[in-house]
């Protein structure tokens, strides 16, 4: 018995190492479908709910599939309609750079000495001269873009599918364990689709908080289109860390190029940073004090490694999927000191979420 643990140890590793290969290499695969598993989780009880009320499996899995259509469709034609409206911020952002690439020019020029860079001449950028190169740019945009509306098709495809065969999977899912083991099986099931529901729900709160803070404080500051920079700035806070840093970066250059200079600037900075400090230490805590609780360490660690699998989309899954690994773990023997290396369960000491660990077992 001494010398099962550390066999279990490295054949778990060597199972996280295998399923991280296997991501990284079927990420057109699994990243689409591993997104609409996690929408379909969001909009079950949605789904139940109206099968509750008589409607059959099928037609409410297409119903959500309908409802996530639309509220895509809106979202992406509000971007597009902000967009046209800060077409003068955008043009005033290239004169912004424009006019600092001069000074930059005269400043090398005069200081330094450097040949070839007065102050009307261009920066010494090599550029193709053949004209094929706004060809191939054009090429790459259409290509990223079908890319982005193939994956979306498969989304919205895959979560109308998981939906109607989730009682399937369920029982798929029993069928592989042992008959003494499916009742704490089927509670691990539960537990896991609750803590993505509840983490989701509990971020679109949060998220929802943000923009109304967001709002208030960029039209005080004068941020023109300051609703768009708001829902912006509350749409990256999905990407821990990463969002908070590029939503007050992009607030700042805009606010930059509409004239504001360093006051609106600074202003936008201390918005953000009065924001954060209340989402961190007041709303974030209330939302989410239900939630597993991981560790910030691991949750950095787990964002960098979504980021290399799958980018952008794995880091907005990796805390998910962190989540539903550290239930697993608090219920498998083998995998308890991972749990407990993660992070401490709250809700350790209700009877569903025991670890395996601490189960009586008979001879």
């Amino acid at each position: 018995m001494t010398n099962r643990l550390p066999v279990k140890i490295v054949y778990t590793n060597l199972a996280i190492v295998l399923t991280t290969t296997i991501l990284y290499f079927g990420k057109p695969v699994f990243m689409p479908l591993a997104i609409a598993g996690v929408l379909a989780l969001v909009f079950m009880p949605f789904c139940r709910w109206m099968e509750k009320q008589g409607v059959g499996p099928v037609p409410a899995a297409i119903i959500c599939g309908a409802t996530f259509s639309l509220l895509l469709t809106g979202v992406i034609f509000f971007i597009i309609y902000y967009f046209r409206q800060m077409s003068t911020d955008i043009s005033g952002l290239m004169d912004s750079i424009s006019r600092y690439g001069h000074t930059i020019r005269q400043y090398l020029h005069d200081k330094v000495g450097v040949k070839g860079l007065e102050k009307e001449s261009a920066l010494p950028i090599p550029l193709p001269p053949d004209a094929g190169g706004f060809s191939r740019i054009a090429t790459s945009v259409m290509s990223a873009a079908l890319s982005v509306v193939i994956n979306l098709v498969l989304i919205l495809i895959y979560m109308i599918m998981l939906l109607c065969i989730r009682g399937q999977i369920k029982i798929f899912i029993l069928k592989l364990v042992r008959p003494e083991y499916r009742e704490e099986t089927r509670g691990v099931i539960s537990s896991s689709a609750k803590v993505v529901q509840r983490y989701l729900w509990g971020l679109f709160f949060v998220i929802a908080c943000l923009w109304v803070m967001y709002s208030i404080g960029f039209s005080l500051v004068g941020v023109h289109n300051a609703l768009f920079f708001a829902i912006l700035c509350g749409l990256l806070e999905v990407v821990p860390f990463v969002g908070n840093i590029t939503g007050s970066t992009l607030t700042s250059i805009m606010a930059l190029s509409q004239g504001g200079g360093m006051p609106m600037v600074l202003g936008v900075l201390g918005t953000y940073a009065l924001i954060q400090f209340i989402q961190f230490y007041i709303i974030t805590p209330l939302v989410m004090r239900e939630q597993v609780s991981i560790h910030p360490l691991f949750t950095i660690v787990i964002l960098i490694a979504g980021e290399l699998i799958w980018g952008i989309p794995g880091m907005i899954l990796a805390i998910p999927a962190l989540g539903i690994f550290k239930i697993v773990c608090d219920h498998v023997e083998a995998l308890y000191p991972f749990g407990y290396l993660i992070g401490h369960h709250r809700k350790r000491k209700r009877r569903g979420w025991r670890p395996a660990g601490n189960t009586a077992h008979s001879g």
